[in-house]
Parts: structure tokens; sequence; C-alpha cells
């Protein structure tokens, strides 16, 4: 029967000129590849389009016809991407009736309430439990309540070629070598952050795969010819006895990854007194190469506030920074990612961009705190709010846009500041005599270092400007709205 039942999942969209959209067509979401690999495993046709890499679903009739040829049509929406996902289930209910259209991620997860009236089921949290229900055509309708995946070693070793268009994709590398596939082993975060939907969504006990399947899962990916991965863990050493067994095996496989980490990763007390050597050289050995450090910001009263429970004596600046440079001594390419909030100001913005100067970080993102569906954020900016026409206004729900109207400085201010921020620091395009240094420092072949150096500097400079038309059109959109 199963080969009976055809099942495409869609990865929507989200506005177009948005700065983050470079990044999302290289790294598409796991959701969708995992329930795809599962069911394929399973004998089921499943298949996966994403809009973010193949371009919009409707406007290819080859692929559209086979989507709405589907038994089971499966919509993974981000807040950024629910107003999107909604339009295209609508479009394929018009055109194929018989289809089940089924919605989840994580503002599905939190909004199931709207999602249904687009749809006919809507997953709350992690669909791998409920998949087939869905797939066989047992469960039709309704709004699914799925539990945890508590034992992550049943996800079989995903098949990212289930998504239509990834060899195009592998395509825009030298070599397919030099792409960084995305995978995870766990699930959960241990710390509370108000802003985040991680532990709303898979909760604050992390949960891991066993370091035997997530070594076997490397191990299938080597083979099909990957020497890069991109660890999508929200904090990929948060159990330090889980990393290092994982990292001693790794070693052999002689891969490069980037990874998501805490800048104080290499304290092993809170006090900063004792410090773990052997992690960054496990890490270093086993291949890390880019770390991705949620900074979030320099200023002690916001990281309390946010509860990003960064602790020890001096100012977090001063703290940061001793981290950054032990993190840069051992070796590591690091991407800081910051938040301004609404207590923020174009100062602020300016400040970090020379912290990170003077650190040397090698790459920045500075995001605007968004309050998402599900977090305590929410409930305490909803009164201040300025988009909420949803679900069309939840385009602008992601990290890039001030939705509301409550801070010491104008949302406008505040937004110019975030892409002056970011041309400041992405002087000359991207090219910089610290971005060189660090590219070549690497341990490639001159070639793709070259390559890579070039590809981050065209991605730069087409992001930036690409942002400025689109920030343009956002103001313009936020005077009126405030105009009301």
């Amino acid at each position: 029967m199963a080969r009976d039942r055809k099942v495409r999942l869609i990865e929507p969209q989200g506005r177009a000129g948005r700065p983050f959209n470079a990044w999302i067509r290289r790294w598409p979401l796991l959701g969708p590849i995992t329930l795809a690999t599962i069911l394929h495993n399973r004998g089921y046709d499943a298949a996966v389009y994403n809009e973010n890499l193949s371009g919009p679903l409707p406007d290819n009739p080859e692929a559209y016809r086979d989507a709405c040829s589907a038994d089971v049509v499966g919509i993974s929406i981000m807040t950024p991407t629910a107003s999107r996902g909604y339009a295209l289930a609508e479009r394929i209910r018009r055109d194929a009736p018989a289809v089940t259209i089924a919605f989840g991620g994580v503002h599905a997860s939190f909004m199931p309430q709207e999602a249904i009236t687009h749809g006919d089921i809507v997953v709350c949290g992690e669909g791998e439990t409920v998949i087939e229900q869905i797939a066989s055509g047992e469960i039709r309708q309704g709004i699914i309540r799925a539990q945890p995946l508590e034992n992550l070693d049943a996800i079989p070793t995903l098949d990212h070629s289930l998504m239509r268009d990834f060899d195009v994709l592998l395509g825009h590398y030298r070599r397919q070598e030099l792409y960084e596939l995305p995978v995870m082993t766990s699930r959960g975060c241990p710390h509370g952050c108000t802003y985040c939907s991680v532990t709303r969504m898979f909760g604050r006990k992390v949960r891991r795969q066993s370091v035997a399947k997530a070594h076997e899962d490397l191990c299938r990916y080597v083979e099909r010819g990957f020497r890069r991965v991109f660890f999508y863990d929200d904090n990929f050493v948060s159990d330090r006895h889980w990393a290092r067994s994982l990292l001693e095996k790794l070693e052999p496989l002689r891969l490069r990854f980037n990874a998501q980490a805490r800048a104080d990763l290499h304290w092993a007390d809170g006090l900063r007194r004792n410090r773990d050597e052997g992690l960054l050289r496990a890490l270093r050995r086993a291949g890390g190469d880019v770390l991705y450090v949620g900074y979030e910001t320099i200023d002690e009263p916001t990281a309390q506030a946010w509860r990003k429970g960064y602790r020890g004596e001096g100012s977090l600046a001063t703290r940061l920074m001793e981290d950054t440079k032990i993190l840069h001594d051992s070796g590591f390419w690091i991407h800081g990612m910051f938040v301004l909030g609404p207590h923020d100001t174009p100062r602020t913005a300016n400040r970090i961009v020379q912290f990170a100067r003077r650190g040397g970080i090698e790459s920045i993102q500075i995001s605007i705190l968004t309050p998402l569906p599900g977090t305590p954020l929410m409930d305490q900016f909803r009164p201040h709010l300025v988009f909420t026409d949803y679900p069309g206004d939840w385009d602008f729900y992601d990290g890039t846009h001030c939705v509301y109207g409550h801070g010491v400085t104008s949302p406008q201010e505040l937004q110019r500041a975030l892409l002056k921020a970011h041309r400041k620091f992405y002087t000359w395009g991207g090219w910089s005599g610290r971005r060189f240094r660090s590219c070549m420092e690497q341990r490639l072949p001159v070639l793709d270092k070259l390559s890579q150096l070039w590809a981050n500097a065209r991605t730069a400079r087409t992001t930036l400007r690409e942002w400025a038309r689109e920030t343009k059109e956002y103001l313009e959109i936020l005077r009126t709205r405030r105009a009301r």
C-alpha cells in the first residue's frame, strides 16, 4: 500500500530581499528531509520541494502538477514563512481538492488554530512519530499533538537528494566536497533565553543521538562524497563528554565542520577558573573550522534580562573579548551573532561593530529582537506590536524587521542602524584583510580558498544591495502603519 501513496513536502520561501535568504538557500530545513527519508525508506513515494532553492512552486508547472497529484502535501512553516505556506495550501486546495494538506514546523506548533484554517492537519511538535499515519491516510484531519521522539537513533541517515534540485545546489560549488552538508545530532537546549522558541519546541532536556549512530551517519555522508558538514545542533558541545567521544571518532574521517556554540564553551565551570583545553584541541583535530557564536549582546543588564546565563567577574564585554581571543588562538573562524532590542540605539549597533572588529571576528550578523509565537517575549511585547495583521504580517517576524514601537529609538531608526552597521562591518563589499587572512589559513587547496573568499565577498555585496532595497520598501510600509 505504501508504494501507492505519494507524499510531497514543501519548505516555503520567505520575504524577498531579506539578508538571510542567501544562507537559507544553502542550508535547507532538515525537518522535511528527515520526514521524506523516513517515508522513502518505508516504501512511500516521497520528495521535498524547497522554494528557496527551486523558486516558487506554482511557477514550475511540472513541479506544481507533481505536488497536486500527491495524496498528502506537507508544508513546514516557520513564522516568517507562514503566510507563504498558507498561500500555497490555498492554491493547492483550489486546484487539487482531493489532496490532504498537513502543516508542521515551529510556527504551526505554536499557532495550530491559525494553521488548521488553511489545511486539513496540523502537527504540533515533532512529526517523526506521526508522519506515517498521515502518509498512509490513517489520519486525515485535525490538530495532532505529537509525542517527542525520545530515541534520536531511530532517525535514518538523511537522504538529502530527496530534495529536488539538490544537485543544482551542489553545482554552485567548485567541488561537492566544499558544500557544508547540514546535519543534526541533538534536539533541545539547556538554556532558557526569553526570545528563543527552541526550548519551547524541543525542551530544555537535550536529547542526543548516540555517538555510534552520529558517527555512522557521518561515515555514510563521507561515502557519498561530502567532506564538510554544518552541525545544526543549537549547542554542539553542551555535553562535553558526548562531544569529546564523538570528536575522537571523527578525527580519522578528516572532515571539516561548522558548529553552533557559546563563546564560553572552553570554560569547564561558571566561575571561569578551569579551562577545558582538551575540548578545544579535540574540536580542531576532528575538523572544527567555523564556530557560529551567539554573543547576542555585550551589555551585562541586557544579557541578564534575556537570561543568557553568561557568568564571571568583570564586564561582559571584557569576558567575551577574552573568550573570542581564546577561540581565535585555538584556530577557529568566528561568525558572531548579535541582537538589537527596543532598549538599544544606533550607538549600540556601532559598539557591536567596534567590538567585532577589535576582536577580529571574521563575519557577523546583527538581528533585531523579534517576539515569536510560543516565547515569553511575545507575551511581553504584544501590547507594543505595530505589525498585527496576521497571517500576512508574519512575513516581517524574521529577525531583520522591527515589528514593535516601544523602543528608546523609533523602529525606523533601529532599522536604518541595522543596515548601516552591516555596511560598516562589511566594508568594500565583504573584502577585508581580516577575512583574507582567516580564509588563507584554512587547510584547503589555494584555489578552494580563493573560490571561498570570492563567494563570500560576492554574497556579502549582493546581500547588502538587495537588503538596502528591501529596507527602503519596509520603511515606507512602517511609515504607513504608524500613521494609522
